[in-house]
C-alpha cells in the first residue's frame, strides 16, 4: 500500500514541504550517532531548536547545540530516528570566541516550535544602561494533565559585560540550571558552562562572588590550583617604595586534590581509572584541573595532543602519539569533587614588592564539616564509633543494615537464620518481608560474606554464601568504609631579596596542619608540622667572553610531620632518590649546592651536589649533571646522575639520558638514549628489587618542518635485572615508527602517526612477561578538490585498550521529568529491567536510565573511522552540455562514523570500516552511523529529489552481556512547489529496526517496515501555512521472535500562523487507525504501536506564543491524545519568558 501511495504521488505531484522568505523553519529527521552531529550548514536562530523522540520533547538538558555552528551533541544518545525543527538564519555567523552561552542552556518547556523573538537591538535599555551589554532570559512556567502532577520550572541565565561607571567594571554569568556533569575532555581548550560568577574590577580592585579559581601564591611550601565557590577578593595599592598586593577568599571548595601513580600496561592505550584520596573507586573529576606526566614529561589535553579524559568517568585515554608499554611512568595530579562533606575553604595572602624585595604572608585552610555529611546520615553512635579510632581511619566502617519498611523502588531484604548463622540477609521483593536496607562494599576475596547475585531495575543484589570452616567465601560485606571529616591548613612566611647586583637571598617559613579525624581528639600529637628554606644565590657575568655564571645553594628542613597541602617538589622527586612508595618517617634535610654556566650562543652546563637525609632510616647524596650545547649544525642535550643511598644497605642509582642531533641542509639526524643502573640491595636473583634499562633510538626528520614535517624512529629498549651471576638481559622491546604532517598550498592537510612495538621476553625467570605486539596509529586528511567540487574530509585511528562493562538502573522522578516508562509486562509488581522503555509522550516519562560505572574491564583492540564526502558537480560542469550537463544536476553527501572494539587482532576487522553487526560475537562494542544522500536538483527552489540510505547502530558492552539497536533503511523523498503557494511532498521509506540483548529476556526483534506519506501544504504568505498529510504504513517482525504485524494508517492536518514581532500559533491533529496482530506484551509491541493501541487512535496540539512587548513572551501549550478503547490524555503548559 505504501509503494502505491508513493507512485501516485511521484507521478502526480512533487513536494516542496513549504518555505519562508526571511527566517525558513526546517522540520526534519535524523539519526543519533553518538558524536556531534553537525545539522545545518548554517546557522540557527538561538532558542529556536526543538527535538522529538517519537512525538515527545527531549529535555534541553539531555543535549548540548552550539546555534553559530549548528553543532548538536547529545550526552546520553539512543539510536532511534529524532525528529528537530529549528529556523534557520540566511548566512554563517561568526564563532562567538566566549566562554559559553549559558542562554542555550534550557530545561523542558522553556521553547516551543516555532518561536519569533524580538530583536534585541534595545535590549540593553532593560537594565536603563547602555555602557553594559546583556543577554539572557529568566522564565517562569508550570505543566499540569490528567495522568500527571502540577509541575513547576523556572530558569535564569543572564551575562552582563560593561560599565557600572566611570570607575568600576562588571562581567557576570549567572543561571540557576544545575548542571551535573563537567564538559568533555577530548580538546585542549574547555568550554567551562559550569562557571557561575559576578565579578567586579578595575585596574587596582578585583571582587568575584560565585565560582572562582585560586592560583598558587608567592612563596615555595604553599602549591595549590583550586576551584571554589564564595568569594575572593584582589586589591593593591602602593605603599612607600613599593606595592602591597592583598587576596582573600572565602567559600566552599569544590575539589579534593589526588596524586596518582599508575603503571602502564603493554598494549593498552587505557582508559586508565583515576581514583580519589580515600580510594574511592568512582569520582568525578573537576574539569581542568588536571595535570598529566608521561616519564616525567607535562602532556597536553586533546585527542591530537597527548591525551583525553572523561571528567565524569574519571578515565583517562592516550592518544596514538604515546604508546603506552609496561615502562612509563604516569603520574595523574587532579582535583576532583568530594562528596563526603561539605568542605570550606580560606584563604588570606600579604605580599609588598619593591624594586629589589619581595615580602609576603599566605595562609590557605581546607576543613570538612563534620555535621554536614552530604551522603552519610551519621548518628550520634556512628560519631562516637569514629571518636574512638583516632587517626586509624582503616577501623573507620559501619554497619549499613537499616530496617526501612518497604519501598516498591529499591532493593531490599529481609533477615532470617540459616545453617546455625543468624541475622543473613536474603533478597526479596514481598512487602510483607522486605524491610532492610543495606549498602555492600567490596572487602577482597574470601573475606566477606556476600557475592554478587544479579542486577535488578534498581541496582546490584547480593546473596549470602556459607562460610567454609570459618573461612568467609564472598568478597562483600554489609558494611560502609567511611571517610572521616579532614582539615589541612598551611601558613607560610618569606622574603626574597636582591642584595647589591650579584647576590640573591630567599628564606621562607612555614607551619602546617593536618588533622584526619575531626570526630577525634585522640592523636592530636602529629597534626602539626614545620618547615624552612634558606637559598642564597650569587651570579657574576664575564662580559669579554659572554658567559653568566650563577652558583646557589640551599638548605630545606621539614618536620617529621609536616605536610603539604600538595606537592610542590618535581613530579619524580620521589623517584629520582629511591624513595618512591617506601614508609620512611622522620625529619628530613635536603641540601643542594649548584653551578651554572650559560651562554647565549654555546648553550648551558650545570653542576648539582644534593644531600637527602630522612631521620635514621635513609641518607644519600647525588651528583647531577644536566646541558645544553648546541654549534653550527651540532647540538647536544643531556642529564644525568649518580645517587648513593643508605636505607639499611648501600644502594646505587645511575641514570642517563641523552639526545644528540646533527642538522644538514635537508636531513636532521639524531640519537637518543636513557639508561638507569638501580642497584637497590644485594643481588639475590628474582628477589632483588635491583634492575636496569638501556633506552635508545635513532630517529630522522626533515631539517625544514615550519609546514611539512617528516619524522622516522627506531628504538629498542633491554631490561636488565640482577641473577647470582651479575646483571643479566631480562626482555627486549623493539619499536619503530613515524609521524608526518602535510600541507599544500591549496590547503589541503594529511596528518599521519603510527608505531608499532615488539615485545620479547628473554629471561622469564628475571621477567614474568608474555609476547607481545602493539600497534597503534592515526590517519587525516582534509582537503578540497575540482574547485570546491569535491570535499574530503578523513580520519582513521587504530587503538588497543579496554572497555568497561557498564551497569545500569532506573530512577523514578516526577511525571514528565524522565525519559522511560515502566510497564509490567508479567503483572508481577516487580521493575525488571526488561520493562523499561523510551517514553514516547510526556505523561509516561516517569524513570530515567542512569548508566553506573563498574571496575570491571575487557581487553579490546579498536579502530576509529570517520569519513565525510561532499561531491558537487554544479560548479564545475554547470555550463557544460550533454552528458557533464545531466549530472551537474547531481549531487552526493556521504557520512560514515565508526568506533568498534573488538576482543581479538583481527586485521580483516579491523581495516574493514563498512562492517558492523551486533550479533558479530567478536564485536565489543559499536558506535557506528552510515548516512548517504544522492540529491536530484539540491539547491533548486521549484522541484528538488534525493535517496538516502541510512545505517546505525550502537552495542554497549554490559556486566552481564550486551545491549545492541540498529536502524537501517532507504528512503525517497521529492518535493514540488507547483505554485508559489501550493507546495507537494512524497516519500517512501522502507528499513529494518533490530534490537538485540543477551543480558535479560523479551527485548529481541527485527522489525521491517516500509511507510509512505504524501504531504500538501498551502502557503499564501510567510505569516501562514496550512497542510495536510497522508502516511501509510506497514510493520512486520521477525517471526523467530514471535508473530507481530501492524498496518497503520494516518491522517493529519494542521496549521500555523505568525506575525513577526508579535507572536505565532500552531493547530495539529493527527488520527491513526491501526491494525494489529500478534503477541499482546513485550518490547516489540511498544515499539509497533508506539505506546497507541490497536484501532482508532487521535493525537491533537496547541502551541500559541505572543510577544507581549520586545522583552516579554508568554507561551502556552496543550496536547492529548485519545487511544483506542481508553480516555483522554490531556497535557498543557504555560509559561512566562522575559528577555534581557
Amino acid at each position: 500500500m505504501a509503494s502505491k501511495v508513493f507512485i501516485i504521488g511521484f507521478f502526480c505531484c512533487w513536494a516542496f514541504a513549504y518555505s519562508q522568505k526571511n527566517t525558513p523553519t526546517v522540520d526534519k529527521i535524523i539519526l543519533l550517532n553518538g558524536k556531534e552531529q553537525v545539522i545545518d550548514s548554517l546557522s540557527i536562530l538561538p532558542g529556536s531548536l526543538n527535538c522529538y523522540l517519537k512525538e515527545v520533547e527531549v529535555p534541553r538538558e539531555n543535549y548540548a547545540f552550539d546555534y553559530v555552528t549548528s553543532t548538536l551533541k547529545f550526552y546520553a544518545p539512543t539510536f532511534d530516528t529524532l525528529r528537530i525543527t529549528y529556523v534557520r538564519i540566511n548566512q554563517k555567523l561568526t564563532p562567538s570566541y566566549q566562554k559559553f552561552d549559558v542562554s542555550s542552556i534550557q530545561q523542558r518547556g522553556q521553547s516551543n516550535n516555532f518561536q519569533l523573538q524580538a530583536d534585541n537591538t534595545d535590549f540593553n535599555n532593560f537594565f536603563g544602561s547602555s555602557e553594559i551589554a546583556k543577554k539572557g532570559s529568566v522564565s517562569r512556567g508550570i505543566s499540569f494533565g490528567n495522568q500527571q502532577n502540577l509541575g513547576i520550572n523556572s530558569t535564569l541565565n543572564l551575562e552582563l559585560n560593561g560599565k557600572l561607571n566611570d570607575r568600576l567594571n562588571i562581567l557576570a554569568s549567572i543561571s540557576d540550571a544545575n548542571i551535573p556533569i563537567q564538559p568533555e575532555g577530548n580538546t585542549n581548550r574547555l568550554q567551562e558552562f559550569d562557571q557561575v560568577f559576578i565579578q567586579l574590577y578595575n585596574e587596582k580592585l578585583k571582587f568575584v562572588a560565585g565560582d572562582f579559581w585560586l592560583a598558587k601564591p608567592q612563596g615555595y611550601f604553599l602549591n595549590y590550583r583550586k576551584r571554589g565557590q564564595g568569594i575572593t577578593h584582589q586589591y593593591q595599592t602602593t605603599f612607600g617604595k613599593g606595592v602591597v598586593y592583598f587576596q582573600t577568599s572565602a567559600g566552599l571548595s569544590k575539589g579534593k586534590f589526588q596524586r596518582q601513580i599508575i603503571s602502564g600496561v603493554e598494549n593498552n592505550q587505557g582508559p586508565y581509572r583515576l581514583r580519589g584520596a580515600e580510594n574511592e573507586p568512582f569520582i568525578i573529576v573537576l574539569s581542568g584541573t588536571e595535570k598529566i606526566f608521561l616519564d616525567g614529561r607535562l602532556l597536553v589535553r586533546g585527542q591530537e595532543f597527548d591525551y583525553t579524559i572523561d571528567y565524569n568517568t574519571s578515565e583517562l585515554v592516550f592518544t596514538p602519539k604515546n604508546l603506552i608499554t609496561k615502562d612509563v611512568r604516569i603520574v595523574a595530579e587532579f582535583q576532583y569533587s568530594d562528596q563526603s562533606y561539605t568542605r570550606s575553604l580560606l584563604q588570606q595572602s600579604i605580599t609588598y614588592k619593591t624594586e629589589n624585595t619581595w615580602v609576603y604572608l599566605n595562609y590557605y585552610r581546607e576543613q570538612d564539616l563534620k555535621n554536614q555529611p552530604l551522603q552519610l546520615s551519621l548518628t550520634s553512635a556512628n560519631k562516637t564509633t569514629l571518636s574512638q579510632v583516632g587517626d586509624s581511619l582503616s577501623l573507620a566502617t559501619l554497619n549499613t543494615l537499616d530496617s526501612v519498611g518497604y519501598f516498591a523502588n529499591q532493593n531490599l531484604y529481609k533477615l532470617i537464620d540459616s545453617l546455625g548463622f543468624d541475622s543473613i540477609l536474603v533478597f526479596t521483593v514481598h512487602p510483607d518481608s522486605a524491610r532492610y536496607r543495606a549498602t555492600f562494599t567490596k572487602v577482597g576475596a574470601f573475606k566477606g560474606n556476600y557475592v554478587l547475585d544479579k542486577t535488578t531495575a534498581f541496582g546490584p543484589v547480593y546473596r549470602w554464601v556459607e562460610p567454609v570452616g570459618n573461612q568467609p567465601q564472598g568478597d562483600y560485606a554489609p558494611l560502609q568504609r567511611i571517610i572521616t571529616p579532614k582539615r589541612r591548613s598551611m601558613i607560610t612566611v618569606g622574603i626574597e631579596q636582591k642584595i647589591g647586583q650579584k647576590f640573591t637571598l630567599v628564606q621562607e617559613i612555614s607551619g602546617s596542619e593536618n588533622a584526619t579525624n575531626l570526630f577525634s581528639k585522640k592523636d592530636l600529637g602529629n597534626d602539626w608540622g614545620i618547615g624552612s628554606l634558606t637559598k642564597i644565590g650569587r651570579q657574576w657575568n664575564e662580559t669579554s667572553k659572554g658567559w653568566i655564571n650563577k652558583s646557589s645553594g640551599e638548605l630545606e628542613f621539614l618536620s617529621a610531620t609536616f605536610s603539604a597541602i600538595e606537592p610542590y617538589r618535581k613530579v619524580e622527586f620521589d623517584r629520582d632518590w629511591n624513595v618512591r612508595g617506601l614508609p620512611f618517617t622522620g625529619n628530613q634535610w635536603f641540601a643542594v649546592a649548584q653551578h651554572v654556566c650559560q651562554h647565549e650562543k654555546i648553550g648551558t652546563v650545570s653542576l648539582r651536589g644534593q644531600h637527602f637525609n630522612i631521620g635514621n632510616n635513609y641518607q644519600a647524596q647525588r651528583l647531577f649533571s644536566e646541558g645544553s650545547l648546541k654549534g653550527t649544525r651540532l647540538r647536544a642535550d643531556w642529564d644525568a646522575s649518580a645517587l648513593n643511598s643508605l636505607r639499611g644497605k648501600q644502594n646505587t642509582f645511575i641514570r642517563h639520558r641523552a639526545n644528540i642531533e646533527f642538522r644538514g641542509k635537508k636531513l636532521l639526524i639524531g640519537f637518543k638514549d636513557d639508561q638507569e643502573l638501580n642497584l637497590r640491595d644485594t643481588l639475590t636473583g628474582g628477589n632483588s628489587s635491583s634492575y636496569g634499562f638501556f633506552d635508545y633510538q635513532f630517529y630522522f626528520e626533515n631539517a625544514d618542518s615550519s609546514k611539512n614535517k617528516l619524522r622516522l624512529f627506531l628504538r629498542d629498549r633491554l631490561d636488565y635485572k640482577p641473577t647470582v651471576l651479575g646483571i643479566a638481559t631480562a626482555a627486549r622491546g623493539t619499536s619503530l615508527g613515524g609521524e608526518t604532517v602535510v600541507e599544500t598550498k591549496k590547503g589541503n592537510r594529511f596528518l599521519s602517526t603510527i608505531a608499532w612495538r615488539k615485545l620479547t621476553p628473554i629471561d622469564t625467570a628475571l621477567l614474568k612477561l608474555t609476547p607481545d605486539q602493539s600497534l597503534v596509529g592515526r590517519l587525516e586528511y582534509s582537503g578540497r578538490s575540482f574547485k570546491g567540487a569535491l570535499v574530503l574530509n578523513s580520519y582513521y585511528e587504530l587503538n588497543t585498550g579496554l572497555e568497561q562493562k557498564r551497569t545500569f538502573i532506573y530512577l523514578e522522578v516526577n511525571a514528565g521529568q524522565g525519559t522511560h516508562t515502566w510497564i509490567d509486562y508479567n503483572n508481577d509488581g516487580v521493575k525488571d529491567l526488561n520493562e523499561f522503555e523510551l517514553a514516547a509522550y510526556v505523561d509516561q516519562a516517569n524513570y530515567i536510565r542512569v548508566f553506573t560505572p563498574s571496575d570491571e574491564y575487557q581487553k579490546t583492540f579498536g579502530t576509529e573511522f570517520n569519513q565525510s564526502l561532499f561531491w558537487r558537480p554544479e560548479l564545475i560542469w554547470n555550463k557544460k552540455t550533454g552528458i557533464l550537463k545531466v549530472l551537474s544536476l547531481l549531487s552526493n553527501q556521504f557520512r560514515l562514523r565508526s568506533a568498534r572494539k573488538f576482543n581479538d587482532w583481527k586485521m580483516e576487522e579491523l581495516l574493514n570500516p563498512l562492517r558492523a553487526e551486533i550479533s558479530n560475537a567478536d564485536l565489543i562494542s559499536s558506535t557506528y552511523s552510515l548516512r548517504n544522500t544522492l540529491f536530484l536538483l539540491r539547491t533548486s527552489s521549484k522541484f528538488n529529489a534525493h535517496y538516502e540510505f541510512n545505517k546505525a547502530l550502537n552495542k554497549t558492552l554490559l556486566a552481564t552481556g550486551f545491549d545492541g539497536k540498529s536502524v537501517t533503511f532507504h528512503s525517497i523523498l521529492a518535493r514540488w512547489n507547483i505554485l508559489p503557494s501550493l507546495s507537494v511532498k512524497t516519500e517512501i521509506q522502507s528499513g529494518l529496526k533490530s534490537s538485540e540483548v543477551d543480558y535479560t529476556t523479551g527485548r529481541n526483534y527485527q522489525i521491517s517496515y516500509r511507510q509512505g506519506l504524501i504531504e500538501l501544504a498551502y502557503q499564501p504568505t510567510t505569516s501562514y501555512r496550512i497542510y495536510g498529510e497522508v502516511k501509510l504504513n506497514d510493520k512486520r517482525n521477525n517471526p523467530v521472535y514471535g508473530v507481530s504485524e501492524l498496518q497503520g494508517k494516518e491522517l493529519s492536518a494542521g496549521v500555523k500562523y505568525n506575525t513577526a514581532q508579535k507572536g505565532s500559533l500552531q493547530l495539529d491533529i493527527k488520527y491513526l487507525n491501526l491494525k494489529y496482530v500478534g503477541i499482546n506484551q513485550g518490547a516489540v509491541v511498544f515499539e509497533m504501536l508506539e505506546t497507541l493501541q490497536p484501532g482508532s487512535n487521535f493525537t491533537w496540539s496547541v502551541l500559541w506564543q505572543r510577544n507581549v512587548s520586545k522583552n516579554l513572551q508568554v507561551n502556552l501549550q496543550y496536547s492529548g491524545r485519545k487511544p483506542a478503547n481508553r480516555g483522554v490524555i490531556h497535557n498543557g503548559g504555560m509559561e512566562l519568558r522575559a528577555f534581557f
